[in-house]
């Protein structure tokens, strides 16, 4: 499958509503119910869209992200010994940066008793 056919999305007629719906909301916001006004150029318009899909694009990412970490709250084999090591109780805070910004994320960690060493579980991919 091509790169820009995994990219494609398609909403369905729910996800299209609370999109428009959401799309409104956010132009209300910055330009009034009315719009934008008569001397607003098209470059203002562009760059408002633009940060907008930043936005959008951070919000996507931190979900994303931490829904996967998620799947990384078991027992995980340390990298360097191979030894069985638990999550520690609580994951880590973090910020990455993105194209679109910095995205906090929280993040699942393991510390290997035998190594003394902490290891992010999500780093090191999944075993089938």
């Amino acid at each position: 499958m091509s790169k820009e056919a995994r990219l494609a999305v398609v909403l369905n007629d729910e996800a299209q509503r609370k999109f428009d719906e959401c799309v409104a909301a956010l132009t209300a916001l910055r330009y009034g119910p009315e719009g934008p006004p008569k001397d607003t150029t098209f470059a203002e318009i562009e760059e408002f869209g633009h940060e907008v899909g930043r936005m959008l694009g951070r919000a996507v990412d931190q979900q994303l992200t931490n829904q996967h970490a998620e799947q990384f709250q078991g027992a995980a084999t340390c990298p360097t010994c191979q030894s069985a090591c638990d999550p520690k109780p609580t994951p880590l805070e973090r910020e990455i940066q993105t194209s679109d910004g910095p995205v906090p994320i929280h993040e699942p960690v393991c510390r290997c008793s035998v190594c003394n060493r902490d290891f992010f579980p999500s780093a090191f991919g999944v075993e089938d």
